[in-house]
C-alpha cells in the first residue's frame, strides 16, 4: 500500500475517513503543509519484542549467543547507535 499526501485541510476535514483507512486498510498518511510533509500517520504495529535500549540487559543476562557472539553483536550495536545520535527534539523526523 502506497502513501497517500493530503494537504492539512484535507486531513482534517475528512480525519475519521482517515483515520479508518489507516487503521482497516494499513494504508499511510502524509500531511502537508504548504510544500512540506509537517506530519506522518502511519497504522500502529503492537509490538511483539522490546525496546532496543533493553537490548544491553538482555545480553547481560546471557542469551544463547556465545561469548563471542554477544560482544560481536555489542559492538556492532554501538556502531549503529553511534551513528543514529540522539535527536534534540523527540518528535523530529
Amino acid at each position: 500500500m502506497g502513501v497517500v499526501l493530503l494537504t492539512v485541510t484535507e486531513f482534517s476535514r475528512g480525519l475519521s475517513d482517515f483515520l479508518n483507512q489507516v487503521q482497516y486498510q494499513g494504508q499511510s498518511l502524509n500531511i502537508q503543509r504548504g510544500r512540506r510533509v509537517v506530519a506522518r500517520v502511519l497504522p500502529a504495529v503492537a509490538s511483539d519484542g522490546f525496546a532496543l535500549d533493553r537490548l544491553d540487559d538482555f545480553l547481560a543476562q546471557g542469551s544463547q549467543l556465545s561469548s563471542d557472539e554477544r560482544q560481536a553483536m555489542a559492538d556492532d550495536l554501538a556502531v549503529v547507535r553511534s551513528q543514529l545520535g540522539t535527536p534534540d527534539d523527540p518528535w523530529a523526523l
